[in-house]
């Protein structure tokens, strides 16, 4: 009897054993060399991004570690960051659908890509890759307000400070070509400009769906982060103003019909794109006291942009582009 207990007992510590054994970490991952024992290589050099359509990379490594992959746009600058904790890289943890990271969007344009290690900042593999066609925002999901490449269409109206600048430009822009250039400075009055974006004359002529939830906001904005002379804070005030015709008469009174207003600083360099739901309570807030304090999004009768600045601090900018909206996530989700 007491044999058989000694011998259950030898098999349970050597179980434990072997069990700590598997569950602590690999020694090589630890202090083991670091080799590519597969190239670095992309599934498809010339890459098709329309539809859905995605490309990937493929690596392997002697030993699991922390990698990154850096694409640049060689012509629009915008740059798509991948990264991971792997010993390989695949389709399972590095697709592809030639979104953006870091704005502009990519075009069709030749790319540089870079694969660097944390641990190992000696390490790395560049690779060459061609987009023949860039990832298309404007889709089934989406309604586009403008995108400027047709032109400034001239019922979008508003009203800008004498000496400020309201100005469409060719080169630089967020998306495509032509973006709208807004800057000014203005000694006697916190607005720089505004503009009316009515729906009647959006791009797209389709509704909103009705549910707030499902609704987001998307707007690129190029900011300077210039900050003030006086209160050494940013400049460039944004506001967003949108006005709901609740009774379908096309037009909107303040005393009867709701009005929902954003407003953030412009603290940032080049280009970024600001998303919000509709359904946001905390940013996107009530302005008006007429209406049935419903968001109705399918009742959005006009966007208002608006560019601010504290009189007393001098050169404010915010240049707009691409003013769209998505169903059921931000655009760069």
């Amino acid at each position: 009897m007491k044999n058989l207990i000694y011998t259950i007992s030898f098999l349970f510590v050597f179980s434990a054993c072997e069990t700590e054994d598997y569950l602590g970490p690999d020694l090589n991952d630890i202090y083991g060399p670091l080799e590519i024992i597969q190239n670095f290589t992309i599934s498809n050099d010339s890459m098709d991004f329309t539809g859905n359509n995605s490309t990937h990379f493929i690596a392997k490594f002697s030993k699991r570690v922390s990698w990154q992959i850096n694409i640049n746009g060689i012509i629009s600058g915008s740059k798509k960051i991948i990264s991971g904790e792997s010993n390989y890289i695949d389709e399972s943890n590095s697709s592809w659908n030639g979104n953006s990271t870091t704005l502009p969007f990519f075009t069709e344009e030749p790319c540089e890509v870079f694969l660097t290690f944390k641990d190992f900042p000696d390490t790395s593999v560049n690779i060459n890759a061609l987009i023949i066609n860039a990832k298309q925002y404007h889709d089934q999901n989406t309604v586009l307000i403008s995108n400027f490449e047709a032109g400034f269409n001239p019922n979008f109206t508003g009203f800008f400070q004498a000496g400020c600048t309201k100005a469409l430009t060719s080169g630089g822009a967020g998306e495509g070509i032509r973006f709208l250039q807004q800057f000014g400075t203005c000694d006697w009055d916190w607005l720089i400009g505004y503009i009316d974006y009515y729906s009647n004359f959006w791009f797209d002529q389709e509704n909103l769906v009705s549910d707030p939830e499902r609704v987001f906001f998307n707007i690129m904005i190029y900011g300077d982060s210039t900050l003030s002379d006086v209160t050494n804070l940013p400049n460039s005030v944004f506001k967003l103003e949108f006005y709901e015709d609740e009774n379908g008469d096309g037009y909107y009174d303040a005393s009867s019909e709701d009005r929902y207003d954003y407003e953030f600083d412009v603290d940032w360099n080049g280009w970024k794109m600001i998303s919000i739901s509709y359904n946001d309570m905390d940013k996107l807030i009530l302005a008006t006291n007429g209406g049935n304090n419903q968001r109705n999004p399918d009742k959005i009768s006009n966007v208002r942009t608006l560019l601010l600045a504290n009189p007393e601090s001098g050169f404010a900018k915010a240049d707009v582009d691409f003013l769209i909206w998505s169903f059921d996530s931000p655009l760069l989700d």
